[in-house]
């Protein structure tokens, strides 16, 4: 009962446009200019539009809606969003909305009112956004507190990316329209909660018709007006293991093994694992036919390895904020290039197509840093190894270049992009490097270079490193 009295604000992912709907701010298609050229870019973004909006998505936020509101009777007031990423504009009207409809914004405990997120990964990050502004309900996870009271957050992903951001405990990615960068939306219940940070009164559903992308899907490049299509579920496991693979170099470059906590390693190895799994089995069956796998036992089983490290890198994150600074690499790379020069590129498409550089950029350091103890990146790596069967080839022995080879060849199998055909354009290196100096500039404007978030010296050096490997590729 006191459920159903409480305010509710319904942040879903819009539903596809019809083919009728207009693009780009032409209300009505019959008015496009009789330009042969204007009608074939029209065709294209329509089918682009109709690309991205995977029918079973929008059946599955329909069908949950239609939940909410007649089943579960809910006080809801409705907020959608059709973008990639959402802006500090849609945050701020979001929640000027929901004061209207009667949520009561309040720090630990003292807010109220119910938000609810469905679909797709914008609006996931969406309404985790709006709560953190609203509620602030953010504390360290050593805190111990376990907050019962005050306003709380319903997170329902439709899709893999979705999950990713349910699943994830670091501030919701927005789009900076102006400095064309993704940032962090860092409310001041972030500052105040040092080390890894937990959402209280969170919870996250998961439901069997997730929508889930092709295990591998051929590269088809698209044409110039067009964009990417999403991302594979072997291009989600590669972007878990450049963030991965980069924790591991952070932790060694720190000289932290020694503290690290068992289970914290154990996470570490267990998403390796996984996603070389996801990874292995894409590379089979792209080379047994190579056509677009969204069926079959390797299917079913890279859904299950998937499912299984996605909540974990999440915790790997939170176990190693303590223990190093900021977000990885790829993560900064991602956010400080993204919008102005990969466009039309998928956030974990872009992650996914820095393994094989990031991989051979840290085979360099560990080369020039060995030491006798084994390190946190020697362990992930026999991870990896220990989901392949190569006939005895390597016999337990395998080090960083061993990585490097095998990244090198999976990327390749598996169909994942490299980094220069990503691009909007030919990449300017130095305008890339100038970019990625402004987004740390920026962040430590936003925070104090001291919050724990701007880059150090060697992690740019990395970052830049990593971007001319990338381009290189």
């Amino acid at each position: 009962g006191h459920l159903r009295a409480t305010p509710c604000l319904l942040i879903s992912s819009s539903p596809p446009p019809s083919i009728s709907t207009a693009v780009a701010g032409t209300k009505n298609p019959s008015t496009l200019s009789t330009d042969e050229k204007q009608q074939r870019q029209h065709k294209q973004q329509l089918k682009f539009q109709q690309q991205q909006n995977d029918p079973k998505i929008h059946t599955f936020v329909e069908r949950n809606i239609q939940s909410i509101q007649l089943e579960f009777n809910l006080r809801t007031v409705p907020c959608t969003i059709s973008s990639a990423f959402p802006t500090t504009d849609s945050v701020n009207e979001a929640v000027s909305l929901a004061k209207r409809f009667g949520l009561k914004g309040g720090q630990f405990g003292s807010g109220d009112g119910l938000i609810i997120g469905i679909g797709s990964g914008a609006a996931i990050d969406l309404a985790k956004a709006v709560a953190d502004t609203l509620f602030g309900n953010i504390s360290s996870c050593n805190d111990g507190i376990n907050q019962q009271e005050g306003g709380s957050l319903v997170l329902a992903p439709s899709t893999l990316g979705g999950f990713m951001a349910a699943s994830s405990n670091t501030p919701s990615l927005l789009l900076d329209t102006k400095e064309e960068m993704i940032l962090p939306h860092l409310t001041p219940s972030w500052a105040k909660a040092p080390g890894g940070h937990c959402r209280q009164g969170t919870v996250v559903t998961m439901d069997k018709q997730l929508s889930l992308p092709p295990l591998y899907s051929p590269l088809q490049p698209p044409k110039r007006s067009e964009s990417f299509p999403g991302p594979s579920m072997a291009q989600y496991a590669a972007a878990m293991l450049s963030i991965l693979i980069d924790v591991a170099r952070a932790l060694d470059e720190n000289d932290t093994q020694q503290t690290i906590d068992t289970a914290l390693l154990g996470d570490i190895k267990a998403v390796a694992f996984s996603s070389a799994v996801v990874l292995q089995l894409a590379a089979k069956e792209a080379n047994e036919s190579n056509a677009t796998v969204q069926e079959g036992d390797s299917y079913a089983t890279a859904q299950q390895h998937l499912f299984s490290a996605i909540p974990r890198l999440s915790a790997v994150a939170d176990q190693s904020s303590h223990l190093i600074q900021g977000s990885t690499v790829p993560q900064r790379m991602a956010n400080a290039l993204l919008p102005q020069y990969f466009p039309s590129c998928h956030l974990v498409t872009y992650l996914a197509c820095i393994l094989p550089g990031l991989c051979e950029s840290v085979a360099t350091q560990s080369a020039s840093n060995a030491g006798d103890s084994v390190s946190v990146l020697e362990e992930l790596t026999k991870s990896i190894f220990s989901s392949i069967d190569d006939g005895g080839k390597t016999d337990g022995r395998v080090n960083a270049a061993s990585l490097v080879s095998w990244a090198s060849q999976i990327a390749e199998e598996t169909a994942i992009p490299s980094m220069a055909s990503l691009a909007y354009g030919t990449p300017d290196v130095n305008a890339l490097t100038g970019s990625l100096d402004s987004y740390d500039a920026l962040l430590g404007s936003m925070t104090g270079v001291n919050a724990g978030i701007r880059s150090s010296s060697d992690d740019f050096a990395v970052m830049e490193d990593v971007l001319h490997r990338s381009l290189n590729r």
